[in-house]
């Protein structure tokens, strides 16, 4: 029988949005910017926690962490980082 696991302690995603926005100096226009960053940082912060948990026990073999992209959706970030160029559409 193995002893249970401790669950993982978190910072709260405040304290972590600052510390995300300190370390990769992030500014942003407007509050209502912000607002959104801060919502999607939230989605992907919850990812990231779920996924660790998971490695925490054993059930994946790798662990997430917040990086610069964290406050973009998976569409921006494909859009901006792997190449993909949308054709405009033609009339």
């Amino acid at each position: 029988m193995s002893a249970p696991t401790k669950a993982p302690s978190y910072l709260s995603d405040q304290e972590e949005w600052e510390k995300f926005k300190t370390g990769f100096n992030r500014n942003y226009d407007s509050s209502d910017e912000e607002a959104k960053r801060f919502n999607i940082f939230q989605q992907n912060l919850q990812s990231i926690r779920e996924h660790n948990e998971k490695f925490e026990r054993g059930e994946t073999t790798f662990t997430q962490g917040i990086n610069q992209f964290t406050d973009l959706t998976k569409e921006e970030f494909k859009a901006r980082h792997t190449g993909l160029l949308r054709r405009p559409p033609q009339e």
